[in-house]
């Protein structure tokens, strides 16, 4: 008893090592864990909205093809989704047969991929720099900046935000197989593969692979290795790359002939655009930059050179990351959409945690408990701002789909089913759904989604029904909005307004 007595502590102190350690573990990583749950946070008053125009193209191609029909049109551009993007349409087929017309469903999905894009991302900046100020800073900005708006919550933004778990996975394999010696190759395979992965997602992910290659350059070539092997090393990523690039410009598909894109001033008007929208995301996202969106954006753009010619490792393919990410946008001759500027934003969010790593750097020298409190308040400040500027501006857009669950639901009330081949006439003089530019695509789109093969929807004022109804053939399936609601009648009952 004296002997077992006499050696106790001796049981107990490694289980209270042990114990401390994994407190200091929590401790230590308690910033990502506050970001994640705010990321989270913001988002979870947006999981109740319905789906947006946009989001009944995808769900009207599924539901009316047979699947090898789907991945056939898909791979070849014969969708009416004008982008290649296999991997994406894949999931929204399995999301689609899992999930149905349940937009909440869809929703977590790309707030889950979102989170994880984001824990990737400080996993990456932690590993490089082995500081979590900075780590957890570049997660924050890029978590919640308003930048992303209509991002995550946009359900057929979902390409943009599957690409970036790929592509920063690519990455961050990249990074380990490099700190391995360049020994371990499942490292280097599984880059390779994330990148493939990353632009399947979303054809603009090509671009990374110019982010990849500085990186290795300077994390491969600034130790004695051989330029041949480097070369050998990045010839998969180039090739792959190539292949995507003249497949998709050669093929004159929709989506990328000369309608879309070209060469000219638009292509610098919309990088000042983005490269501003990155640094100052606030307010509508305009094709035409403002005074103060132009003078903004030439800083980004001269931070970023300055920080590839003058900063660390980790800055120098952050500033490429933050230019190379707009580039697939940029000669859109149509529009701009704050969702281009999300590839871009993890770059722009760790360029902006380094200078902030600076800062937090040198105070500490001066006075540690002061740097530190300074390091949180910085947190707070700039996620407390991100995130009202986030609610703020996604709100209204999000309201917007509250016109197509009416739509939906009330047509699938008025009309559980239709026959193939019939129209469904919607007879609206509120101008919720009669843009000629909707008709063709999202309103289409919408009676194969709710009815099926050869459904279409269709929405007119009553004075446009009324010039047509006599040249439609019986019978006729029609519902009116009246007091926000759509009401089944007959062609007789509209009333030319």
């Amino acid at each position: 008893m004296a002997v077992v007595a006499t050696h106790a502590p001796a049981y107990e102190r490694p289980d209270a090592r042990a114990l401390t350690g994994l407190l200091r573990a929590a401790l230590r990583h308690l910033p990502i864990a506050l970001v994640l749950g705010l990321v989270v946070g913001i988002h979870v008053p947006t999981l109740h909205y319905y789906f947006f125009g946009d989001d009944f193209v995808p769900l009207g191609d599924i539901q009316t093809r047979t699947f090898p029909a789907y991945v056939r049109d898909v791979l070849l551009l014969r969708d009416l989704t004008p982008n290649w993007r296999p991997l994406t349409m894949l999931v929204y087929w399995g999301e689609f047969h899992l999930f149905g017309m349940d937009a909440t469903a869809w929703r977590i999905v790309n707030l889950a991929l979102h989170v994880t894009a984001v824990l990737i991302l400080y996993v990456l900046v932690l590993s490089m720099t082995k500081r979590v100020f900075v780590a957890a800073m570049a997660a924050l900005i890029f978590g919640v900046s308003a930048s992303a708006v209509h991002t995550v919550t946009y359900i057929t933004a979902l390409p943009h935000v599957l690409s970036e778990v790929f592509l920063l996975a690519a990455l961050y394999s990249l990074f380990r197989y490099v700190e391995s010696g360049e020994r371990r190759g499942a490292w280097y395979w599984l880059a390779f593969l994330s990148y493939v992965l990353g632009f399947l997602a979303n054809e603009g992910g090509v671009v990374i692979g110019a982010v990849l290659f500085i990186y290795f350059a300077f994390a491969s070539l600034a130790k004695p290795r051989d330029p041949l092997d480097f070369t050998l090393k990045m010839t998969p990523f180039a090739v792959a790359a190539a292949l995507l690039v003249s497949g998709l410009s050669g093929c004159g598909c929709q989506g990328v002939d000369g309608s879309f894109y070209g060469v000219g001033w638009h292509i610098p008007r919309e990088t000042w655009v983005y490269l501003s929208r990155v640094a100052y995301p606030v307010g509508a996202i305009a094709k035409d930059p403002s005074a103060v969106e132009w003078a903004v954006g030439s800083v980004v753009a001269a931070w970023c050179i300055f920080f590839f010619v003058r900063g660390p490792n980790i800055a120098r393919f952050a500033a490429v990351g933050v230019i190379a990410g707009f580039m697939p946008y940029v000669p859109s001759k149509l529009w701009t959409a704050t969702r281009y500027t999300y590839m871009s934003l993890p770059f722009f969010a760790i360029l902006v945690a380094v200078a902030a790593g600076w800062v937090h750097h040198h105070t500490v020298r001066l006075n540690r408990y002061a740097a530190h409190a300074l390091a949180a308040a910085a947190l707070v400040a700039v996620g407390g701002l991100y995130s009202w500027q986030y609610i703020h501006q996604e709100q209204p857009f999000l309201q917007e789909t509250s016109r197509w669950r009416v739509l939906a639901q009330d047509l699938r009330q008025q009309y559980p089913t239709v026959p193939p081949g019939t129209t469904v006439y919607v007879v609206d003089d509120k101008d919720q759904w009669t843009n000629p530019f909707w008709q063709p695509g999202w309103m289409l789109s919408v009676g194969r989604a709710l009815y099926g093969k050869d459904v279409a929807v269709r929405a007119v004022t009553s004075a446009d029904f009324v010039r047509l109804r006599e040249s439609l053939s019986a019978p006729l399936y029609v519902v009116e909005l009246k007091q926000g609601r759509l009401e089944r009648v007959t062609p007789a009952m509209v009333k030319s307004e």
